[in-house]
């Protein structure tokens, strides 16, 4: 397992925050989870993104009360970009530590089955933006730095895992 660990100010809060990206599979042992997020990827191979008000990112968020990762990712993607996914396979943790504080964000992978005409987050009121980019284009679009690199890594290798099998059980 190849941790990447990061400090940097919050450009959010401007606080001093550590960022640790942990591959991992399991989210067991991962205590608070405060984000789902995805890299969901369309059956051609390109990457979805949505933007608010601010910057484009990943879609994902917050889990409710007794809501597994894998709903909280399916409902936050569905309600920022109207996507719907099958099987979603957890790629790892961004841990976050916050003056001395740990939280832990999970990261996934999925495949899209369908794209519906969007409509309203209801968690904003507002209709968010979205679009499908080439993997080679996920730096110029979200500002996740060297840690956005290796979920990208990993994200493409289980899609290409997938697209293999995929090909295996269409022939």
């Amino acid at each position: 397992m190849k941790f990447l660990s990061i400090k940097q100010k919050s450009p959010y809060s401007g606080k001093r925050v550590y960022y640790k990206w942990i591959p991992s599979k399991n989210c067991s042992k991962f205590k608070p989870i405060t984000q789902v997020y995805g890299v969901c990827f369309t059956k051609e191979g390109k990457i979805l993104i949505v933007k608010d008000l601010r910057d484009w990112k990943l879609p994902g968020g917050t889990p409710e009360k007794n809501e597994i990762p894998e709903e909280t990712l399916k409902r936050e993607v569905f309600e920022e970009a109207n996507v719907i996914f099958g099987d979603c396979h957890m790629i790892g943790v961004q841990e976050v530590e916050i003056e001395g504080k740990k939280i832990y964000q999970l990261r996934y992978v999925a495949v899209i089955d369908e794209v519906k005409k969007q409509t309203v987050d209801p968690a904003t009121r507002r209709t968010m933006k979205r679009k499908f980019i080439k993997i080679s284009e996920f730096k110029k679009y979200v500002k996740w730095g060297r840690i956005g690199e290796k979920i990208l890594l990993a994200a493409r290798k289980e899609y290409e895992n997938w697209k293999e099998k995929d090909g295996k059980q269409n022939k």
